[in-house]
């Protein structure tokens, strides 16, 4: 549905540690505060890594919602998510072991296969849930 040639795009975000175990993400012009909860150890100033992760997965859906329910002229009204994971907290190297991305849609259409046809094409032009899909193995090192 939407080929395009390929071109790579590189992406940043730049973090500086804040004290204790927040840490401040810079994505081009956006500023945003990632700490635990005090029950963990932090301030609790913003979202936890897991949670931005999350909502990373969510907002990257919704965005292939909002633009390919367009292009299908679904009339979206409203769309809802709720992006949950399990974590297996006393493992090391924790790691999730499940994710869930329920969807909750409004729009002119009622026809269930036009929507369930939205949910699957965003999920599967979504660059996070492919990531997680490829299993893209992150290169850690020290400068």
């Amino acid at each position: 549905m939407f080929k395009r040639e390929n071109i790579r795009k590189s992406l940043r975000a730049s973090l500086n540690w804040k004290g204790d175990v927040c840490s401040e993400a810079k994505m081009r012009h956006h500023t945003m505060l990632i700490d635990s909860s005090r029950e963990e150890g932090g301030r609790d100033l913003g979202p936890t890594p897991t949670e931005v992760f999350l909502a990373s997965l969510g907002s990257c859906i919704m965005v292939n919602i909002s633009r390919i329910g367009e292009k299908m002229k679904l009339g979206l009204k409203d769309v809802h998510m709720e992006v949950t994971g399990v974590k297996e907290s006393n493992e090391h190297p924790s790691s999730f072991i499940t994710l869930n991305v329920d969807i909750s849609i409004r729009a002119d259409t009622q026809d269930r296969e036009k929507l369930e046809r939205l949910v699957r094409l965003a999920e599967e032009n979504c660059t996070i849930s492919n990531t997680l899909r490829n299993a893209v193995k992150p290169c850690v090192k020290l400068r």
